[in-house]
């Protein structure tokens, strides 16, 4: 593995190019977590349109997709190429948009600016299906992204009036009830090995935030 070069790196996996001509990727889990039920998921939701990577191969830890040219909703929120704003509304969006697929459709359940790559030549492809889930509203899924941006806003982080921005604005676009999700959005994230104690403390101020945008959302709404 050390010959490949890596070109990302999350909490749960690593993400390399492959010799060739780069077009392609693997994303490997280091804990050995089995990647062909997410692969599976990722080349059903191409047959239906959604925007995602378009899946080569998956054995085990291993998946092999098309390298995706452009930032992350992230990176491009850090450079100011991205306003908060808009940022908020396309997450809505693309929620809106995955909830909407004929059949069951999953829930993303981890759907933040890092999730979101700006392709050149594709707009907004959603990444990294390991958390995604059939059967769950599609309120909490909201509850989630909408919780992942309130734990910046609440941070000491120099981007925190940013997240907040966006935060209110995924909240305003979003036609789903939010309130009743937050709760079990919170419990959810707090069950994440991946958080330090720090942050799974933070968890109740962020749910704090969440349902107090909402509701002050919801009252304008009703004005």
């Amino acid at each position: 593995m050390d010959e490949l070069e890596i070109v990302g790196r999350g909490r749960t996996a690593d993400v390399y190019v492959l010799p060739g001509d780069g077009t392609r990727v693997l994303r490997r889990y280091r804990d050995g977590s089995d990647a062909t039920r997410e692969a599976d998921l990722m080349a059903r939701l191409a047959l239906q349109g959604y925007p995602v990577p378009a899946v080569l191969r998956a054995e085990g830890p291993d998946l092999v997709m098309e390298r995706l040219s452009g930032p992350s909703l992230l990176d491009a929120l850090l450079d100011g190429t991205y306003a908060p704003e808009p940022a908020g509304a396309l997450i809505a969006e693309l929620l809106a948009t995955l909830h909407a697929l004929p059949g069951t459709p999953p829930t993303h359940l981890d759907l933040h600016p890092g999730n979101v790559i700006l392709t050149t030549d594709r707009g907004p492809v959603v990444i990294d299906w390991q958390t995604a889930e059939e059967g769950r509203p599609p309120g909490l899924d909201h509850a989630m992204s909408a919780l992942l941006l309130a734990e910046v806003a609440v941070s000491p982080a120099p981007y925190a009036e940013g997240a907040r921005a966006a935060l209110t604005a995924l909240l305003s676009a979003t036609t789903i009830p939010v309130p009743p999700h937050i709760e079990p959005a919170r419990a959810r994230r707090a069950q994440d090995p991946n958080l330090t104690e720090g942050e799974v403390a933070a968890l109740g101020k962020a749910a704090g935030l969440v349902a107090e945008l909402a509701g002050e959302l919801a009252g304008a709404r009703r004005s």
